[in-house]
């Protein structure tokens, strides 16, 4: 590690003990793991060791011997401050600073030369970031349990074991709506159990006097005047033994938990309607995912969940050089069975095909979409060529078994065209993506179309 020095004596004094005091500072400095720079009264870097200097980003050299402003012109007030506090013999306080979101105490303390003369301030830059993530865990925790604890009172109690008499401090009358300034006097051991909580508070304490458990804790119910009752933590131990081993002294805390216990139940309410409303949330999500990659009308997948489909299906082709085949259909002459019977007829019409495609296609494991308008594309995975051919003629044929009329088509009844793309090793470095290969399906689907309609064309039998 290397530290830069200034020039000028940081002590400001005419010998060379200051120097001597610098080369200390600095040899404490290479040794501890904070960020750590000498400030003279004026408030210039007389030392800055390695730490500090990444931590800034800044090289040492050219921090040694300017101002703070120029430095660390954010930190400056700070440490100006310190400077002042120490100049006056002040205790200097400590400040906290953010850099590069990370956290740091900033503390100093007075540098004061031979003569007992103030020099300067050495201060710390300790990265506190985990203690603060910490202590905001701590208060996150301790905030479930900071109305159960607030405004509750506690007491402490002495229990003569032999005698069975109990002496409380006064706090226990407050906590329970006593008179605060009646003498307490001793009274019966365990006189203020609510009677359904005696038995399993008098077994802990029993667990205590045989050595069972170590210590006394138990949780009961005291009544109060007004008929309430109050909830009781008690926790003890035995303090104090005869010379035969037997237990003489039972020293014990009590506190009020009973705004704790309201807490625990609305908070059992709360997470229980909370995880009711999240099964509510993702039910509605899971609705709301499958409303948006469906088609309304033929309840099919849509274009946008086909074109997943496609994606992860061709990923797959890839990886574990399988066959894929796209089989892209559309309705001849659609426009026209539309503007002859009705968009209630064709809306009729539309449904009657996906129904007959989509048993087709299912036959094969495979998908079918409705890929927009009177389109539908077929996605058929891990079949050959020869399946594929007959899936596409099946569904070719179921449409046309169906005989629904068209009287605007020349052929008097409602037909399909296909058009057939196939990734196979033959092509399999052609065809670089997905939309590639519906591309490809596409052309096919066209050629049908060019070639007088319905009819199956498979693109690569005519390219």
């Amino acid at each position: 590690m290397s530290i830069s020095k200034s020039r000028q004596s940081p002590f400001n004094i005419a010998n060379e003990s200051g120097g001597d005091r610098l080369l200390q500072i600095e040899a404490v400095y290479d040794r501890v793991p904070v960020g750590l720079c000498y400030l003279n009264q004026d408030g210039l870097i007389v030392t800055i060791n390695d730490q500090l200097s990444r931590l800034l980003g800044v090289e040492s050299k050219i921090a040694v011997g300017r101002n703070i402003e120029d430095i660390v012109p954010l930190h400056a007030p700070l440490l100006r401050k310190g400077l002042a506090a120490a100049k006056s013999g002040e205790v200097i306080a400590d400040g906290e600073v953010e850099i590069a979101e990370e956290s740091f105490m900033v503390s100093a303390a007075a540098v004061m030369n031979d003569l007992g003369q103030f020099a300067g301030i050495s201060v710390a830059y300790t990265n506190i970031t985990e203690l603060r993530r910490a202590t905001r865990k701590l208060q996150e925790t301790e905030q479930r349990t900071a109305y159960a604890l607030e405004n509750a009172g506690q007491w402490i109690w002495d229990l003569n074991i032999p005698a069975n008499q109990v002496w409380r401090s006064p706090q226990y009358r407050i906590l329970l709506g006593l008179d605060p300034n009646a003498a307490e006097k001793p009274s019966v051991g365990w006189d203020i159990l609510h009677p359904d909580d005696r038995a399993h508070t008098l077994q802990a304490f029993d667990d205590a006097l045989s050595g069972k458990n170590p210590l006394f804790e138990a949780i009961y119910r005291v009544k109060r005047p007004d008929g309430g009752d109050t909830w009781i933590l008690s926790r003890g131990k035995i303090v104090e033994y005869d010379a035969n081993g037997a237990p003489l002294r039972l020293l014990a805390t009590s506190v009020d938990i009973s705004m704790q216990k309201r807490i625990e139940e609305q908070l059992s309410s709360t997470v229980e309607l909370r995880l009711k409303l999240e099964e509510k949330l993702l039910a509605a999500n899971r609705k709301l995912r499958n409303l948006s990659e469906r088609d309304h009308l033929t309840n099919l997948p849509n274009r946008r969940k086909f074109a997943h489909l496609l994606r992860q299906a061709f990923g797959q082709a890839h990886d574990v050089h399988k066959d894929l085949a796209v089989i892209m259909v559309d309705i001849d002459h659609f426009k026209t069975y539309n503007d002859f019977y009705g968009h209630l007829a064709g809306d009729d019409c539309l449904i009657h095909v996906a129904r007959s495609l989509n048993k087709v296609v299912k036959q094969t494991s495979g998908s079918l979409a409705r890929f927009g308008g009177e389109e539908f594309a077929a996605l058929l995975s891990g079949v050959s060529k020869h399946e594929v051919m007959k899936t596409a003629t099946q569904m070719l044929n179921s449409v046309t078994a169906m005989k629904i009329k068209h009287e605007a088509s020349p052929s008097g009844l409602v037909s399909i065209s296909l058009g057939i793309a196939i990734l196979d090793e033959n092509n399999r470095a052609a065809i670089a993506g997905p939309d590639d290969l519906l591309n490809l399906a596409d052309t096919a689907l066209y050629q049908s179309k060019r070639n007088g309609r319905g009819r199956v064309s498979l693109w690569g039998a005519f390219s």
